[in-house]
């Protein structure tokens, strides 16, 4: 505890000090006076009986009521005692939290925020820290749409927006600038409190992840053989440009699609089953099919591979087709 609040602890338990101390010399006062009539009633006759009875009532009665505000008094002092030390105990474990939570936020390796309906951050990990390159001072004292991508703004107000209604955010994206001048695509899990008035975040640095796949992605479009996988369901989880271009679709708008649709309805059968054969064995299978290739119905050499897990369980299904009639043109 500081020394403000020491002074403060004083003060408080003072003051029922110093009404006890007045309890006590009222009460020795009105003895003393007792004393004096009672002397002065011996002494000077005139007193009247009427006038002995009234203050020998009086006086018990003065006694009663500065015996019941002095126990009173120690009633409410020991009840502020008791409150006292109540704040006492809440206040060390709200110190050993904060405590505990400097600690989480100096050792986590995820990156974590704290941001305030101002605009500002109010806590930063370390993680967060080295990641920007900015001091924790630097990103404290700058309000943090400042360091966002500016084509990243909206969708992160809109992001708030839906935080501040009381619904999580899991997997949200979006671009940081780092103090070297290049951009980190963060992608955060947050939650609101209302109540404190806050928003808890935690990020992953995803940077290098979305790097390796946009490189992936790029490589995949320059073959010309089409590439398509899916999940367990059918639906077209990624594919290439020239399997878009097959089909007369964008990429963007294929994601999501069952894979189903896109095929020769005398295909489908036959498709299905090779593709339970592979689920079976997890082994690669080739074989001859038709497919529409813009438009154009043409022999291609396909190949049904398992993408599998590292526990071995199989999470996507892909597929390579080559274009024989097109390489038989050309030869």
């Amino acid at each position: 505890m500081d020394q403000s609040e020491k002074k403060k602890t004083t003060e408080y338990f003072g003051f029922w000090h110093l009404q006890n101390k007045i309890t006590l010399f009222s009460l020795i006062a009105i003895l003393l006076l007792s004393a004096l009539f009672v002397m002065g009633s011996v002494m000077l006759p005139a007193v009247s009986t009427t006038q002995f009875i009234a203050f020998i009532v009086l006086i018990p009665a003065l006694a009663c009521f500065g015996i019941a505000t002095s126990h009173s008094s120690n009633l409410e002092s020991a009840k502020a005692e008791r409150e006292y030390k109540r704040l006492l105990l809440r206040l060390s474990e709200t110190e050993g939290s904060q405590i505990t939570l400097d600690r989480f936020f100096s050792i986590s390796s995820d990156l974590m925020a704290v941001a305030g309906k101002d605009g500002l951050l109010k806590k930063v990990s370390a993680s967060l820290v080295n990641t920007l390159g900015y001091s924790e001072e630097t990103l404290l004292s700058t309000p943090f749409f400042e360091f966002i991508h500016p084509a990243d703004r909206e969708a992160t107000r809109e992001n708030i927006k839906a935080l501040n209604l009381g619904l999580r955010s899991m997997g949200f994206e979006n671009r940081y600038r780092a103090a070297d001048g290049t951009y980190r695509t963060l992608s955060w899990s947050a939650a609101a409190d209302a109540e404190l008035g806050v928003r808890f975040a935690s990020a992953r640095d995803v940077t290098d992840e979305r790097n390796f796949k946009n490189r992936m992605q790029q490589i995949w479009d320059s073959f010309p053989f089409l590439l398509v996988v899916k999940d367990s369901n059918g639906t077209i989880t990624n594919c290439n440009a020239a399997f878009a271009r097959s089909v007369g679709f964008s990429r963007d708008l294929l994601l999501g699609q069952n894979a189903k649709q896109f095929l020769p309805p005398e295909s489908k059968d036959s498709a299905f089953e090779k593709e339970q054969e592979v689920l079976k064995s997890l082994k690669p299978l080739t074989f001859d099919e038709v497919l529409m290739n813009e438009g154009v119905a043409a022999r291609h050499l396909s190949t049904i591979f398992p993408v599998l897990d590292q526990t071995g369980k199989i999470v996507s299904i892909g597929k390579v087709s080559l274009n024989i009639d097109s390489l038989a043109q050309r030869t």
